[in-house]
């Protein structure tokens, strides 16, 4: 049970001094400057409208919590409403006193109570969303790129007759809106980026914010339809006369292979730059496999992206489709008793879709599983992203028999890694 003298309620986002007494606790909870009016402000315009919570001692909040609903993209189902939950902080002050079991605890009940299936997250640290049923569902990585051995193979695909052009990000905001929509509607893991976002993303500087310093290239095909954009910041250094500067891509959004190779192909080619880092993308970037050498991009760490809670077994089953075919039993543990249950996973090759994916058909089942996996797992699984295999080696999946686990996979392959370029 939390402290007895706290009390916890929402916060109508209506109004600006409650909102702002709110947003000052992520803040020093998340090791940022106090807030001045021009961050509460942009805070104010980022929640409203959104689902606010708050663990108050006497008059002060001392932690919050916001959720709010944001699509994903499911696997060869496009996208799925998700509860995506942000702004989770308790103040160094008040720690201990299950104020994040609380404010986690009502959220996800009244997000399954509503019909979500999944609720989403970024987690700052892992150790804690995994004891509330969160499981990573993609990763990501920095891709470093040598801009001097950068030469793209003859045979890479390229827009014949495309072009490029440097644009007012802000004019063009409903253009780069509609083409990152289009691109994450087509992968897995793929994260709407609300309005609100692009209204700011280029004018108010902050974490993750562009500011007024970034450079936003669109690119056109022959026919003049814009089918990509990048964004990218540049950094002036020398070495006496020897050019040092360097680049950094901040997006890079492409809904065709021509337009991408001939974005990547003109960031590199920049003069003066010799180095680029790209945060933020897939560990599977395509983007190697175009050059003549593919040592020029290298990749760093993977990290873990997006996080995923099932709150509906069944329903977050039937939110994807399946590449496989296979009959299997599953048992969903749920420490938390939000959901789980034991269900029969079917997919058939019937009724398959040119992209080859299934739907599935999902029902209770009282037989014997051929898999027992906690909640956490089954996301972790559920983009595409990791495979059962490992997961069972580790002992975080029991499995009837040596073959289930390959089987489970094969199930949950996807032809590409899921992934999320988007932070909330």
């Amino acid at each position: 049970m939390p402290s007895p003298d706290l009390t916890f309620t929402t916060v109508d986002t209506a109004d600006a001094a409650a909102v702002d007494a709110w947003s000052r606790v992520p803040r020093a909870a998340f090791l940022e400057k106090a807030a001045d009016e021009a961050d509460l402000a942009a805070r104010r315009r980022q929640v409203a409208g959104h689902r606010l919570r708050a663990a108050y001692d006497g008059d002060r909040p001392v932690g919050t919590f916001r959720s709010y609903d944001l699509e994903v993209t499911m696997p060869g189902a496009g996208p799925v409403t998700v509860d995506a939950i942000s702004s989770v902080a308790v103040l160094p002050t008040h720690r201990r006193r299950r104020i994040l079991s609380t404010l986690m605890g009502t959220d996800l009940a009244e997000a399954r109570e509503s019909g979500h299936a999944l609720a989403a997250l970024i987690a700052m640290e892992a150790p804690i969303y995994g004891r509330f049923g969160f499981g990573p569902a993609t990763r990501s990585t920095q891709w470093t790129l040598d801009c001097d051995r950068t030469a793209f193979r003859p045979d890479a695909p390229g827009a014949d007759g495309g072009s490029l052009e440097l644009v007012d990000p802000a004019a063009e905001r409903d253009l780069l809106a509609g083409l990152h929509d289009t691109m994450r509607r087509g992968r897995p893991g793929g994260l709407q980026r609300p309005a609100v976002d692009w209204d700011e993303w280029f004018t108010t500087p902050g974490p993750r914010r562009l500011g007024r310093g970034a450079h936003v290239a669109v690119h056109r095909d022959a026919a003049g339809t814009a089918d990509g954009y990048v964004v990218y910041e540049l950094t002036e250094s020398w070495d006496a006369r020897v050019s040092t500067s360097t680049g950094r891509v901040l997006d890079l959004t492409a809904t065709t292979t021509a337009a991408y190779r001939d974005l990547w192909e003109f960031v590199a080619s920049i003069d003066l730059v010799r180095t680029l880092t790209i945060p933020d993308r897939p560990a599977d970037e395509l983007l190697p496999q175009l050059l003549v050498d593919p040592r020029a991009a290298r990749h760093g760490a993977v990290d873990d992206f997006l996080w995923l809670r099932v709150l509906d077994v069944a329903g977050a089953l039937c939110a994807r489709r399946y590449l496989g075919q296979d009959s299997l039993v599953l048992r969903v543990e749920d420490p938390r008793g939000i959901t789980g249950g034991t269900v029969r996973l079917h997919v058939s090759g019937e009724n398959r879709g040119e992209d080859g994916f299934a739907c599935a058909e999902v029902t209770a089942s009282t037989d014997e599983p051929d898999v027992v996996l906690g909640v956490g797992d089954l996301a972790t699984l559920l983009l595409g992203d990791a495979s059962a295999v490992p997961l069972a080696r580790a002992g975080r999946l029991h499995v009837a028999g040596p073959d289930r686990a390959v089987r489970l996979g094969a199930l949950f392959a996807t032809p590409e890694s899921p992934w999320c370029q988007t932070w909330f």
